[in-house]
């Protein structure tokens, strides 16, 4: 079964603990089935650039849910299925520093990387979101909006697995474990 979830972070700051959206996108058998959406408060200070980026003010997120309280739900919709994200080393990155400050332990989450993906199965001069989109000609609006984002990742990735036998060939390549990395 080619079933997997698309994640995608946005942040308050250049801090990777600083999330401040969550959206991500189950896939199964082909179809998207489920989303899941929300704000977070970061209870962090929003940079000017990230604020210029997301559209994401620190009003908009003052009863929001903090990331402590989100994460069960995350786990609860992604339960045992590989995670993909378009430049996973960002996303993974903010969730192992987010676990690991707040501390949670970390899963031994499968994830791999639609832009590695991408690069290593078709040629294409520039492989961020937008231009993946536009490259297999799909209508994209809302760049760095956690969920339009973790859309475009799925509809990428959908595109992406034509190219492999299957999902779990994709995995013994290019997948990796959470619970594996060692950030600093």
């Amino acid at each position: 079964m080619n079933s997997f979830v698309a994640l995608d972070f946005e942040t308050a700051n250049g801090n990777p603990e600083s999330i401040c959206s969550v959206g991500m996108v189950k896939v199964v058998d082909h179809q998207i089935t489920e989303t899941f959406y929300t704000l977070v408060n970061p209870k962090d200070y929003f940079s000017q650039m990230n604020i210029k980026i997301h559209k994401i003010n620190p009003e908009d997120v003052i009863d929001s849910p903090t990331f402590d309280v989100v994460f069960p739900y995350m786990m609860d919709f992604i339960d045992d299925l590989p995670v993909v994200a378009h430049n996973a080393q960002f996303d993974m990155n903010v969730l192992f520093k987010s676990l690991v400050k707040l501390n949670i332990p970390v899963p031994s989450l499968t994830y791999f990387c639609s832009c590695i993906l991408a690069k290593k199965t078709v040629n294409n001069h520039r492989y961020g979101l937008s231009h993946m989109m536009t490259y297999y000609d799909i209508d994209f609006k809302g760049h760095h909006h956690a969920l339009n984002d973790a859309k475009a990742c799925a509809m990428i990735t959908f595109r992406l697995l034509k190219h492999y036998p299957d999902l779990n060939s994709v995995l013994n390549i290019y997948g990796k474990s959470l619970s594996d990395k060692k950030y600093v």
